[in-house]
């Protein structure tokens, strides 16, 4: 909300011991990431939508979440001001981190005073608001202007907790912000007070009134500046207001003119292309932007009159569980299964004539487009019959009916194209995504096809062959006389596409990826982590392999594909875009949902999640796309602790896309002019730049590089770390040799250099000699943590002996380096990370001296360079043997992952990428130039199998098709 000033101290002040002691109740896993994903950031939900902590959305009826029942005296705090309460968290803010700069634009934020509440602070902690900056001291209570561009800093190692409340500003409000000279009133715990807040129910229109809209455009108009375009603006801004009071005139709220408001509405977000990022207001937001937000958007929301509609009777079946895939990836199986949870019921089969046994709903009165249903289908009576018609079927594992409200599991793989659908009916259902190997899964379908027993469409208006199988999908006319093949490589498609389209709509916490092969391979362990996403009890020991399902033809067997193989090859280049996207969500799922316990006192961290389940996350401030994007580059990053290589793509200036790559342990990476090499555990891949084949990447037109791995060398375990192109030959820094070698055909490395201090070449690791530094085409530096001729021998003092070698004399430039890695030169000056003390550093060659630029707040290691700015590679690193007694422990308590850009002009850290989950530590960062979009392709991708590289002679021979 505008304010008359930057900041506001209500005269109001809180028992800080009391209130810390409510919050220090809570485990770590009860805190969620920050809604916009601002790094360091995490948030504790108190009121939310629905009192779903999981729900961070400002749309819905907000009421306590189980957590709020456990914090009485917040719950006094909140009713001291007096107020209609809304969104309310914890929000925290990691030491050595910010909120991130931004503005409150959102219609929600724009009608609400934000409270805060300090608890657990430091001095150093600063809140910036405009031009002012301040410390909120604990226990105080603030708000702020929240129209003005602000942040918080948090620069000391400590977190930072406040209690933070949306809230509809009564007259009782109004009234302390009046007295807000006066000394604060001291409200104490009182134990006999039960209170009861006032939670607001309507925060959203369902479609908004002419003089709300008025009242909300009146700020926006007013601080729009002189000029052509912002006249322009304001003229289509008036038609838009006088069009729209006509509509409400004719309708009002009813339905019957939503269709002519969403017309109107999307015209105005037409026009309002055509100003984007062309008017600046005074809080340097973009007004293109800020009508969107306050007018667009929230204009009409019909999905709120149809769940208000719904709510009238009692709800009887809540959080569905629907399990979706394309047909034959083993539904099925994965049901059955499911079923066996104490906790749930089903309707024991398919659901077809649940829902086409709904006239409106049945292909054929749709003229059999396919079995496609969106939200516009799910109107309040279709809706009600699906939950009744459902109701009246379900029997939990022991056949008996439900009653009361229910826990209900569904699998049709019609459901693959009915997901916004099955949404609006059902707005708080979790859906499992089952992936199956895409291979696999379509040789399936074509035994089904050819089986005769999976029929659903015997008398298909125009089609021709056998009869319809499976799922009916948009397009299938296009099928019509193609192969058998063909037809179900299109339906997988089909299905596939829309199934991951619509799920990416949905909030992650509200659908998780399974596993075909893990169910197959190691169900107990599958299904207990599916149990613990969906929330249901499960009380029962699984063994493989398990029961065949009622519809499989043969049982489980690896080798099954391999007999449709010859058909499959013909027609698998018309699934690549959506094999490509399957399989890249298999292998980085949206972020797994929160779970929290029954008892809040009771919460204890989260245990690591193993590899094949992790969470390869990442929050980035909003500086890191737009370096990218303008210096018109890409990153590359190896993190062997996870087994990805990650490259790091602006997908435009604001926006930062972080696509994973699964290697066995990556390490070094060289970057050639049109190739990768990279490390891994016992090899070198190759990879050449193959451009012609972003032509058949998805998104169309967006990459401008293709990576794909040519040949592959294999060195046996050396423990490869850096890796670098010199003199048109690959070196490889052999860390377990103690040497640096390149390689060749006939041998598993060839050594050309070790230092003076090593006696032999051993396969001991003497001095961990890790990083080289590549001047003018050859290798000048190397760096080593220890000067040290014993197996393992650089352990007694990695804190403080590394060392910096000239390859050409064999003398040690610099002695004293904690744990250096990286030696780079680059504008003229030679850099290099200590990262022991979690720094980056130059280093005069000829003195040896040191001069540190920056502190970290993690382990350094990997450092590229581009224009005026160096990218460096951070890890967490854990107190073990080889970590422990470094001065960065000492120093920073919360390391972190990422990438942090540091400005080589003034030595300010003015971008960061931080990894969450999985990825816990990086080894090298490489900058790709000139290539903004790239793609490496993974050794099983089925692109290698359809792309070929042929000499220019042999080019004039090739069929042309």
């Amino acid at each position: 909300m505008k304010l008359s000033s930057e900041f506001i101290r209500l005269p109001l002040r809180f028992d800080v011991a009391r209130l810390a002691g409510e919050v220090r109740q809570f485990g770590e896993d009860a805190w969620r990431p920050h809604p916009q994903g601002y790094p360091g950031n995490t948030a504790l939900p108190l009121i939310s939508a629905h009192g779903d902590a999981s729900n961070d959305q400002t749309k819905g009826p907000m009421r306590p979440t189980p957590f709020l029942d456990a914090c009485p005296y917040i719950k006094q705090v909140l009713a001291s001001f007096g107020s209609a309460i809304g969104r309310t968290r914890l929000m925290r803010i990691d030491g050595n981190g910010e909120a991130t700069a931004h503005v409150d634009t959102n219609y929600y934020w724009l009608q609400r005073v934000r409270i805060h509440v300090p608890i657990i602070t430091d001095p150093a902690v600063k809140f910036i608001c405009g031009e002012q900056s301040m410390h909120m001291p604990a226990g105080e209570s603030w708000v702020f202007d929240t129209w003005r561009m602000h942040n918080v800093v948090n620069p000391n190692p400590t977190r930072r907790i406040h209690l933070v409340a949306d809230s509809l500003p009564s007259a009782a409000f109004w009234s302390l912000v009046e007295r807000t000279g006066e000394d604060p009133a001291f409200v104490p715990f009182d134990a006999a007070e039960q209170v009861t807040l006032h939670l607001e129910s309507v925060n959203q229109p369902i479609v908004m009134s002419p003089h709300e809209q008025e009242s909300l455009l009146a700020l926006t108009i007013a601080d729009l500046p002189d000029g052509e375009e912002p006249r322009q603006l304001r003229a289509e801004l008036t038609r838009f207001l006088r069009d729209w009071a006509v509509l409400w005139r004719q309708h009002g709220e009813s339905g019957e003119g939503w269709r002519a408001f969403t017309a109107l509405r999307d015209q105005l977000d037409q026009i309002l292309q055509r100003f984007e990022r062309h008017i600046k207001l005074p809080n340097g937001t973009d007004a293109a932007e800020i009508v969107r937000q306050v007018l667009v958007r929230p204009a009409i929301n019909p999905e709120l009159a149809r769940l208000s509609q719904r709510t009238i009777a009692a709800r009887r079946i809540e959080r569905p569980i629907f399990i979706v895939s394309s047909p034959r990836a083993g539904s099925s199986m994965l049901f059955e299964t499911l079923l066996q949870s104490p906790g749930l019921y089903s309707i024991g089969g398919e659901s077809h004539s649940v829902f086409e046994g709904i006239g409106r709903l049945s292909p054929s009165q749709r003229g059999y487009e396919s079995n496609r249903l969106t939200e516009e289908d799910a109107d309040v009576p279709t809706a009600k019959m699906i939950e009744q018609r459902f109701f009246e079927r379900l029997r939990d594992r022991n056949g008996r009916p439900a009653s009361g409200l229910v826990r209900m599991l569904e699998k049709t793989p019609k459901n693959s194209l009915r997901v916004p659908f099955l949404n609006a009916v059902f707005p708080d259902a979790f859906f499992i995504y089952l992936y199956r190997d895409p291979r696999a899964t379509m040789s399936s379908m074509l035994d089904a096809w050819r089986s005769g027993k999976f029929v659903t469409y015997p008398n298909l208006p125009g089609w021709e062959g056998l009869p319809w199988s499976l799922v009916l999908t948009p397009g299938w006319r296009e099928s019509i006389g193609k192969p058998l093949p063909e037809i179900v490589a299109r339906q997988w498609s089909a299905a596939t596409t829309t199934l991951l389209d619509d799920l990416d709509t949905l909030p992650p916490e509200r659908w998780c990826v399974a596993g075909y092969r893990e169910l197959v391979e190691d169900p107990q362990k599958e299904v207990k982590r599916l149990c613990e996403f969906v929330g249901i009890e499960w009380d029962r020991e699984l063994k493989a392999p398990l029961p065949l399902s009622r519809h499989t033809l043969t049982p489980p067997d690896p080798e099954k594909a391999k007999r449709n193989g010859p058909d499959l090859d013909s027609v698998m280049h018309l699934t690549t875009p959506a094999m490509e996207r399957a399989r890249d969500l298999f292998a980085k799922p949206p972020a797994p949902r929160v779970r929290h316990a029954a008892n809040p006192e009771s919460a204890t961290a989260t245990a690591p999640l193993p590899p094949e389940q992790a969470d390869f996350g990442s929050v980035f401030t909003r500086g890191f796309p737009e370096i990218l994007d303008r210096l018109g580059i890409s990153i590359m990053v190896s993190t062997y602790q996870s087994g990805r290589v990650v490259l790091l793509r602006a997908e435009d200036a604001t926006t930062l896309n972080t696509h994973f790559r699964a290697l066995a342990s990556p390490m070094g990476i060289a970057v050639g002019p049109a190739s990768v090499a990279i490390g891994t555990q016992r090899e070198v891949w190759d990879y050449r730049n193959q451009r012609e084949i972003t032509a058949r990447l998805e998104p169309a037109g967006k990459h401008d590089a293709c990576f794909v791995p040519r040949n592959v060398h294999y060195t046996g375990d050396i423990r490869i770390h850096e890796v670098g192109f010199a003199s048109n030959q690959l070196w490889v820094v052999n860390t377990r040799f103690s040497a640096l070698c390149t390689i060749d055909a006939d041998h598993s490395f060839v050594p050309h250099w070790r230092p003076k201090f090593v006696s032999h070449l051993a396969p001991e690791d003497r001095c961990h000699l890790n990083g080289m530094t590549i001047i003018d085409g050859r290798v000048r530096y190397v760096s080593a943590l220890g000067a040290t001729n014993e197996p393992q021998g650089w352990r007694e003092t990695k804190a403080d002996g590394g060392v910096l070698i000239d390859v050409d004399s064999g003398e040690i430039v610099a002695h004293g380096l904690s744990m250096p890695h990286s030696p780079r030169w680059y504008a003229g000056r030679f850099w290099i990370l200590e990262s022991g003390k979690g720094t980056i550093a130059t280093l005069d060659l000829a003195s040896g001296k040191v001069e540190t630029i920056a502190e970290l707040p993690g382990f350094t290691r990997g450092l590229a360079f581009a224009g005026p700015f160096a990218f460096i590679g951070l890890s967490q690193v854990r107190e073990s043997n080889i970590f422990g007694g470094i001065p960065l422990v000492d120093r920073v308590k919360e390391r972190l992952c990422g990438v942090w850009v540091l400005d080589l002009r003034n030595g300010e850290i003015v971008a960061f990428l931080q990894f969450k989950g999985a990825v816990q530590e990086i080894f090298d960062v490489q900058v790709l130039h000139g290539v903004r979009y790239p793609e490496l392709l993974e050794p099983t991708s089925e692109l290698i199998a359809s792309s070929y590289v042929l000499p220019n002679a042999a080019l004039a021979d090739v069929a042309r098709v």
